[in-house]
């Protein structure tokens, strides 16, 4: 087995074992028995479990990145009130279906109250990156005459809060999936009435 195969191996078995217990609660020998090696072999990849912890946020910071689409230029096709849905609606999506983004936001919410990381890392995913993406292409859809006049980022809280709140309401209840898709298409389509001008 090739050392990046088990590299990535125990970087996915220590988040799925610190989605459940915690990071406190996770020892070395638990991730090390998830891949199938012995504890002693996991220094050969990591020096200990801040690094994996690391490595755990690294990776999930990566793929939030690409699938929340926080490239550059990513909003350079919103032209309209419907292309702004249509492009946050693949962010939902991507932060409902990702079993990866899942296992990391209940790994958050659990540590946010004892860590100082975590709560800095929930506070920059459920609001902060949001109003980073959202406030500029507010702004500009001003500029363009699509949106009515106002302050981009307290319009880009608004826009982004209740689909922080339904996607918290997901994490415990997955079986209401469709009411809560159908609730923020609701939230987006008034949002987009009282706020864009086509």
């Amino acid at each position: 087995m090739r050392t990046t195969d088990t590299k990535e191996r125990l970087i996915q078995a220590a988040l799925e074992l610190f989605s459940e217990n915690g990071y406190e609660g996770t020892s070395v020998d638990e991730i090390a028995k998830a891949v199938g090696i012995k504890a002693p072999s996991i220094y050969a990849h990591f020096k200990g479990k801040e690094e994996i912890l690391q490595a755990v946020i690294g990776w999930a910071d990566e793929e939030y990145s690409k699938g929340m689409r926080m490239g550059a230029d990513t909003d350079a096709d919103i032209r309209t009130g419907a292309d702004l849905k249509a492009y946050a609606m693949k962010s939902v999506e991507f932060t409902l279906d990702s079993e990866m983004i899942k296992k990391m936001r209940k790994f958050i919410t659990i540590e946010q109250y004892r860590n100082d990381l975590f709560s800095e890392s929930a506070t920059r995913h459920q609001i902060t990156n949001h109003i980073g993406i959202y406030a500029p292409i507010f702004k500009r859809l001003m500029e363009e005459g699509v949106m009515i006049k106002g302050d981009p980022e307290i319009l880009a809280f608004e826009f982004i809060a209740p689909v922080t709140l339904m996607v918290q309401r997901y994490d415990r209840e997955p079986g209401a999936k469709e009411k809560i898709i159908k609730t923020i298409k609701k939230h987006m389509d008034v949002f987009i009435n009282n706020h864009c001008r086509k």
